[in-house]
C-alpha cells in the first residue's frame, strides 16, 4: 500500500524492496532500468535523498515515486536479479 498519494490519486510514494543482486549498483542505474524515480532511501534509520553517485547498500529501503499502475512492474523488477548481470 502506498505511503502517500497525490490529491488526484495518480501519483504515489511507496516503499519497494529489492534483492541483494542490486547491492553495489548506483541508484541512478536502478532508476534508469525501472523508469522510475527513487525519492529517498532509508539507510540505518536515517532518510537520505540519493545523488547520482549513491550506491545501494545492504539494509537500504527504497521509496519510489511513480504512477500507481507502475508499482507492480517496479516491484517485480527489483525482486529479480539484474537483467544481464553476470552474463558475458
Amino acid at each position: 500500500e502506498p505511503r502517500w498519494r497525490d490529491p488526484t490519486g495518480a501519483i504515489v510514494l511507496a516503499e519497494v524492496a529489492c534483492v541483494d543482486d542490486w547491492l553495489g549498483e548506483k541508484v541512478s542505474a536502478l532508476e534508469e532500468m525501472a523508469h522510475t524515480r527513487i525519492a529517498f532511501i532509508s539507510r540505518l534509520g536515517q532518510a537520505m535523498i540519493p545523488t547520482n553517485g549513491t550506491v545501494l547498500q545492504e539494509g537500504d529501503v527504497l521509496h519510489v515515486v511513480a504512477e500507481e499502475g507502475d508499482l507492480p512492474r517496479i516491484a517485480a523488477l527489483f525482486c529479480r536479479p539484474i537483467p544481464g548481470k553476470g552474463m558475458h
